[in-house]
């Protein structure tokens, strides 16, 4: 199969000779994600020397009853056979039998469970094989017995990492800094978990300080651009973000940035980005698309809706094209305009659930229940298997104050996709409105421990807790402020945490305070008619009426 390593030989190199093997993601282990070809070393172990026998056997180890001369046989036999198929699975990874390699290498431990180099190979193998979950209790196993293993540590932070489990990842990680605290590769890893848990201070820190292992990814500098765009660094996100267009990956990569750019309310720059692929991408139907979708998050709608009716014209017709157009009429307060779009969109792509959605979405808002009870039936037949879709039914019943069926709607989308955030916020809404207090608070708690995203469901809880408060449980106001407080702290975009906020404040008779979290709100949602209602009542009480008026007048035109 292969040849045979030559007595002497270092291991490594005789490994990264021989051992290509086309797999994952950037360089921790090069396995998982955005597949990439790349070269990564797998440990090689020496063929034991079967002649090793008894004679051997006899010098190194002190004179015994016959039963253990007959027990060190048996072990010396049973580890030649374990180092036998974890060579042949070794020889079946280098080929790239991957299948093979899993079930030689599976014998080896079974043969030899304390070897922490075949535990470690067999992990290799299932990770590259996309058995992450199985792959990490192989690596743990190993470490147990080698804990200094350096590899094993963080092959297994990987592991952790693709699996989303990023409080374990970062603690392997942390294990193996604190042994070498410049390994490049556990600095980079390290980097891309913090980006993913939001701790964007230490992904820029740990990030920028691997230069060369970030711009060897163009998904490591987009979680380097991203990291400094939270923290107000803007010009080195933009640097950064131009790197990409150095990249082997060519237009992708650009395009790349330019939703980071987009994604970060840099619109300027993604625009930029996009113009400057525009001779190069083969695809401009594509190009224009993402130049329309970038105008519309910058509420420049007339001019995303004109290139996006021009891709029409030029029968470049789909029900993306369609649900962006419809999403620009609604945002001109369009309504009609934009359910014929979306019934347009499901006609040319009947099997396209997320036009169905945009659709149920204006009529709930237009309070047009009839017709989009109709929907709900129509796609709850067509995708009887989506938990979005029953979401959206249970918020149309919700709406019509059908809290029985609406609980039944939210159940069967959290049994079809448990991790559904809308799901669970929908069940609690349901379960509160059918007076079921402590059962929705129950839903939420559960929520806030379970999901890495608390914000949603720490606001949710706090606006139930108000109602509770409103009947006369006074310990429930201060919990739900606390929750408030802890939902901007973790996502300070939350218009409706502040919203409350200021609300709670304004009731207390702290307009100054008040002003603070409304002003935010309304930042955040400007066509939230409530909160410029109660800015104008905190500017009256500050004494500034002019101001005041002037949040009276958008609140009048904006109930409308």
């Amino acid at each position: 199969m292969s040849r045979r390593r030559e007595p002497g030989e270092p291991r490594a190199a005789f490994a990264y000779r021989f051992l290509r093997v086309n797999s994952g993601f950037i360089a921790f282990p090069r396995y998982g994600r955005r597949r990439m070809s790349s070269t990564r070393i797998i440990p090689f172990r020496p063929w034991f020397a079967g002649g090793l026998g008894l004679c051997a056997a006899a010098f190194l180890f002190p004179a015994g009853p016959a039963t253990s001369m007959c027990q060190l046989v048996s072990d010396t036999t049973q580890g030649n056979r374990a180092d036998a198929h974890a060579e042949e699975g070794m020889q079946f990874a280098r080929a790239g039998n991957l299948t093979s390699a899993d079930s030689e290498l599976r014998k080896a431990v079974a043969l030899a469970p304390g070897n922490a180099e075949f535990l470690r190979d067999l992990a290799t193998v299932l990770a590259m094989e996309k058995k992450f979950d199985e792959s990490t209790s192989y690596f743990q196993r190993a470490l147990k017995i080698d804990p200094h293993d350096v590899a094993a540590r963080r092959y297994l932070g990987a592991n952790l990492w693709q699996l989303h489990r990023y409080a374990e990842a970062r603690q392997n990680l942390r294990i193996l800094l604190h042994a070498n605290p410049g390994d490049p590769q556990a600095l980079l890893l390290l980097g891309m978990v913090s980006e993913n848990t939001r701790d964007y201070g230490t992904a820029a820190k740990t990030l920028a300080s691997v230069p060369t292992l970030v711009r060897a990814q163009p998904e490591s500098i987009a979680a380097l651009a991203r990291s400094y765009y939270h923290i107000g660094e803007t010009a080195k996100a933009r640097a950064w973000l131009n790197e990409l267009h150095n990249q082997a990956a060519g237009v992708q990569a650009v395009l790349l940035g330019a939703q980071i750019a987009d994604e970060m309310q840099d619109y300027q720059t993604a625009e930029t980005l996009l113009s400057s692929v525009a001779t190069h991408y083969s695809d401009q139907t594509d190009l224009q698309y993402r130049l329309a979708l970038v105008k519309f998050h910058a509420q420049r709608f007339a001019e995303s809706s004109h290139i996006l009716q021009q891709l029409l014209d030029d029968g470049h017709k789909t029900s993306e094209v369609d649900r962006l157009l419809a999403s620009c009429f609604r945002a001109q307060k369009q309504d009609e305009e934009a359910i014929h779009v979306l019934q347009d969109a499901i006609q040319l792509d009947p099997e396209n659930e997320a036009s169905y959605l945009d659709l149920a979405g204006i009529l709930i808002a237009r309070k047009q229940i009839s017709a989009a009870m109709e929907l709900a039936q129509r796609m709850t037949t067509a995708f009887p298997d989506s938990s979005r879709v029953f979401v959206s039914k249970g918020s149309i019943e919700l709406a019509a104050s059908d809290f029985t069926d609406a609980l039944g709607s939210f159940n069967r989308a959290v049994q079809l996709e448990p991790r559904n955030a809308d799901a669970m916020i929908g069940l609690a809404r349901a379960q509160a409105n059918a007076g079921m207090t402590d059962r929705a608070k129950t839903t939420l708690d559960q929520a806030i421990a379970r999901f890495p995203e608390k914000s949603r469901f720490e606001l949710e809880l706090g606006q139930v807790l108000l109602k509770e408060a409103e009947t006369g449980v006074k310990s429930a106001e201060l919990r739900a402020e606390q929750l408030f407080n802890s939902a901007i702290a973790h996502d300070n975009r939350l218009a409706e945490a502040h919203y409350e906020l200021g609300a709670l404040a304004l009731g207390r008779g702290q307009a100054a305070g008040a002003l603070l979290h409304l002003k935010k709100a309304a930042k955040l949602d400007p066509s939230s008619a409530k909160t410029h209602f109660a800015l104008s009542r905190a500017y009256r009480r500050l004494g500034r009426n002019d101001e005041a008026a002037k949040e009276a007048t958008l609140f009048d035109k904006l109930k409308e």
